[in-house]
């Protein structure tokens, strides 16, 4: 195979000598992934003659499928030779043999989006074949994502098959009891309960996550009365999450999110959401979109009642909210709780019943409790002292500049903590960043706390990683750090502009700092 391969990944773009047959594949795969009205394709499967099929497995059982995607690889079309070398590591562990050489010369590549694309598809498919390939891209790449994905892949390959692991290379060391954190959305529960999601990120070098409810609760920011709770908003099977957590190493921290309410769905609203009509389902998605950003003054940080009477109200019911999970993660045998996230006019004007609740949460809950200020009102909370951690939403703005460099985010982590630290000392507590995460857009580093349309740029998004745990790393008073997020991403992941990290630069930029040298 190796014959077949390195000659079309080798072949000059727009060579007019390649066979009619594997163009015409190579066209039929790039627009697969060809981008929608939305950005991104979000559904995960494709109609081919007649039948539902998942569109990562699309063509692969064609004969020329490796050729055509390795034909994508060569190209400098856009994001064709990112696709090519994603396309050729999803193909099964069997195949590993036909994709391995022209992963591995994508790996010693030019392109940084080809070769960091393929030292994760060598990472599954590689043999020690790989390894000088990847342990040169690990020391020479100019690009530090490829680094990082490089060397991760090198041990991943080693661990697989029993073989010594590589020395990584030296940087700073993060403490020793440092929580090593990710936040962790439900929808990678699966059918597993999480095991297969929580030893990839053990494989990261995780070994703390943040396990979150979604709970559209409080009608709005002046209403006493929150919303009848429903099921599935709910931590489900916490029990089992929490055992697959400690099954692959990581400890875990509940953390119930209240949040606004949304618009009530009808049947056939919720029809749409789910059907093949991609316009119809467009069009609500962007009439919600707008909804969202009419409500934007309605967020839960500025919930503040009236009245005493519906202060002691809202009070008495997110009292019983809290103290319902609090008991689930006791019961589930939990390692941490947090109490409430950014509810902060709450947390500023009462800070009597804030600490009235801890105490409460305290009587079931045995474990360390922390609370989740937000970035700009961390300092006006007052009751760190009831709590054993001072818990901050990092989303700290980092550059105004439009394209940021290392030091130009190095200097805003430099300024966001030397607030961070007064306090800290202030209350004698230690701090943990309950989240730090960047959108993967151009403006990450201006506005970390806001998902903006655009396309993707996961550079970025590992570069405000980097900044964020080397700043920290040289904070003794920093706890640990929780990374928003691990959900599952847009595929190809690098065309994905949200939060989420998996299969990103950014989360092999984690690792190489989680994992340590």
């Amino acid at each position: 195979m190796l014959a077949v391969v390195l000659p079309v990944a080798a072949a000059a773009p727009g060579d007019r000598g390649r066979d009619p047959e594997v163009e015409r594949l190579a066209a039929a795969l790039r627009g697969l992934y060809a981008h929608d009205a939305a950005g991104a394709r979000r559904r995960d499967s494709v109609t081919l003659d007649g039948r539902e099929v998942p569109r990562q497995e699309a063509h692969r059982d064609h004969p020329r499928f490796v050729e055509a995607a390795a034909a994508l690889l060569a190209s400098r079309d856009a994001d064709d030779a990112p696709l090519g070398a994603w396309l050729l590591a999803a193909l099964p562990p069997g195949r590993a043999r036909e994709a391995e050489p022209a992963l591995i010369a994508a790996a010693l590549g030019s392109d940084p989006r080809a070769a960091f694309e393929a030292a994760r598809g060598l990472a599954r498919l590689g043999s020690p074949a790989a390894f000088p390939a990847l342990d040169r891209a690990a020391v020479e790449s100019p690009s530090a994502e490829v680094r990082a994905a490089a060397a991760w892949a090198r041990g991943r390959i080693a661990e697989r098959l029993g073989a010594p692991a590589p020395a990584a290379p030296g940087r700073p060391r993060l403490p020793a009891g440092f929580r090593r954190g990710v936040c962790w959305w439900m929808s990678e529960r699966r059918d597993d309960d999480g095991a297969g999601s929580f030893r990839e990120l053990a494989s990261l070098g995780v070994d703390w996550v943040s396990i979150h409810s979604w709970d559209p609760l409080q009608r709005g920011i002046a209403d006493p009365e929150l919303a009848p709770r429903h099921e599935r908003f709910a931590l489900r099977g916490l029990p089992e999450l929490v055992r697959s957590a400690h099954a692959a190493g990581l400890q875990v921290m509940v953390k119930p999110h209240l949040e606004m309410r949304g618009p009530e769905l009808s049947p056939e609203q919720r029809r749409v959401l789910r059907g093949p009509d991609g316009a119809a389902r467009r069009a609500l998605v962007s009439r919600l979109e707008a909804w969202h950003e009419e409500r934007r003054s309605q967020w839960h940080g500025l919930i503040e009642m009236r009245s005493e009477e519906d202060w002691r109200r809202w009070f008495e019911q997110y009292v019983a909210y809290i103290l319902d999970y609090a008991r689930q993660a006791a019961g589930a045998g939990a390692d941490a709780f947090c109490v409430g996230r950014e509810l902060d006019r709450t947390a500023i004007r009462r800070p009597g019943e804030w600490r009235h609740l801890i105490a409460r949460v305290r009587g079931v809950f045995r474990g360390p409790l922390v609370y989740s200020a937000n970035f700009d009102t961390y300092d006006q909370v007052g009751f760190w002292d009831a709590l054993d951690f001072i818990g901050i939403s990092a989303y700290f703005p980092l550059s105004d500049r439009d394209a940021p460099q290392h030091a130009d985010l190095q200097a805003g982590w430099e300024r966001a903590l030397a607030g961070v630290e007064a306090l800290s000392r202030r209350f004698g507590r230690p701090v943990l960043l309950t989240e730090v995460g960047y959108p993967a857009v151009a403006d990450a580093a201006r506005v970390p706390s806001r998902e903006s349309a655009g396309p993707a740029d996961i550079w970025l998004q590992a570069r405000c990683y980097e900044a964020a745990l080397r700043a920290v790393a040289a904070r003794p008073f920093v706890h640990g750090t929780f990374f928003w997020l691990w959900e599952r991403t847009v595929q190809p992941p690098f065309r994905d502009a949200s939060y989420a990290i998996a299969g990103k630069p950014a989360a092999y930029t984690l690792a190489s700092w989680y994992r340590g040298p």
